[in-house]
């Protein structure tokens, strides 16, 4: 990636592209063998599943009159997921965080969020959802070879 790239991006997407990073340094050092790797893969996606619920939460709470309480907790409740993953056994953790980044895709194409947030943003989340779901997979294909 060139470093006029870089530039021309919004700080967003550079900070939505550098979240991907843990992923990919993480997944390296499992291919390298370095023990533990997996475990700070599940701790980071733990990390920023809660993060990304935290922000759908404060979607609602900007826009009070448009949200509705499943919005809410649906939010919570995908947190709640992220801590509970983090106590649970790896090939049982990986696929539970899958569901919950996707249940956030699925809660984002509400109105409420498709509102709130700008279309350049929403194809970013996809991007980034995409990817962290395929560094999940990966994952758990090395985990289980």
């Amino acid at each position: 990636m060139s470093l006029s790239l870089i530039r021309s991006m919004t700080l967003t997407q550079q900070l939505g592209y550098a979240g991907l990073l843990p992923f990919f340094f993480s997944l390296i050092a499992e291919v390298a063998g370095l023990e533990g790797a997996a475990d700070i893969f599940r701790s980071y996606s733990v990390v920023i599943l809660a993060f990304m619920a935290g922000a759908c939460w404060g979607v609602g709470q900007v826009r009070p009159e448009r949200r509705r309480s499943v919005e809410l907790t649906l939010a919570i409740a995908v947190s709640l997921l992220a801590m509970l993953m983090y106590f649970m056994p790896l090939l049982i953790a990986l696929p539970g965080l899958l569901v919950g980044y996707w249940t956030l895709v699925w809660l984002e194409r509400e109105p409420l969020y498709r509102q709130a947030y700008r279309r350049d943003y929403r194809q970013l989340r996809w991007v980034l959802t995409v990817t962290v779901s395929a560094c999940h997979l990966l994952l758990i294909w090395l985990l289980l070879r």
